[in-house]
């Protein structure tokens, strides 16, 4: 079975010390074959902050932590990006959303994305292991290369960026179906993006996300 693009989702969410956020997978889906998830699907749930801290930060299923892809990663500016990036297969009753926690402080704005396909084999589900990239002193942010071995692997691409100024988004040259979303205006701010490609043969080094707002070294 070739593996399809279902559809993703994002939301932003003001910074706070509790309280959980949820972004739909009954509904609202777009950009792929679906609007809700079926039994099978592979959900990868994706949730950064803008922060001046390593925060850790919860991605569940409401009760169960989604399985984390690599670490997640901390990038420390003026303005430090978190970013955690997890996965689950929906099993027989899929889930009605996903839940995602809090960002950590009441100055760390919050942006989330479901981003989900179909037809992904879930005994291997990552073809080879996933490779982390930070940065600091831009809001371009700019990810690893990477060369699956499985022919039919579909690479997944996020990016993140921690700022100020405000809600901002990403711009993708070369990844499909891409989605961005920015977080509330808090002081620290954030910017996410994600996109995937159908891979074909070698290695795919993803150009540098382009950014809304003019750059800056403390980003």
């Amino acid at each position: 079975m070739a593996i399809e693009f279902v559809g993703g989702n994002t939301a932003g969410k003001a910074g706070a010390t509790s309280g959980n956020t949820t972004i739909a997978l009954n509904s609202g889906l777009t950009g792929g074959i679906a609007s809700a998830v079926s039994a099978g699907d592979l959900v990868i749930a994706c949730f950064a902050t803008g922060a001046v801290a390593d925060r850790t930060l919860a991605i569940t299923d409401g009760t169960t932590n989604y399985t984390l892809i690599n670490s997640e990663l901390y990038s420390n500016d003026t303005f430090d990006t978190n970013l955690r990036v997890a996965y689950k297969f929906m099993g027989g009753s899929p889930d009605a959303s996903t839940t995602f926690g809090p960002t950590g402080d009441n100055a760390d704005s919050g942006a989330m994305a479901v981003y989900v396909f179909r037809g992904v084999d879930s005994g291997i589900p990552l073809d080879v292991a996933a490779v982390p990239a930070t940065g600091i002193d831009t809001s371009r942010a700019n990810a690893a290369s990477i060369q699956p071995t499985t022919t039919g692997a579909y690479i997944v691409v996020v990016g993140a960026a921690a700022h100020n100024g405000g809600v901002d988004t990403f711009t993708s040259s070369d990844l499909t179906d891409f989605l961005t979303v920015g977080g509330t205006n808090d002081t620290n701010d954030i910017t996410l993006g994600v996109g995937h490609l159908a891979w074909t043969s070698g290695a795919f080094n993803a150009a540098a996300l382009g950014h809304s707002q003019a750059d800056s070294t403390s980003f």
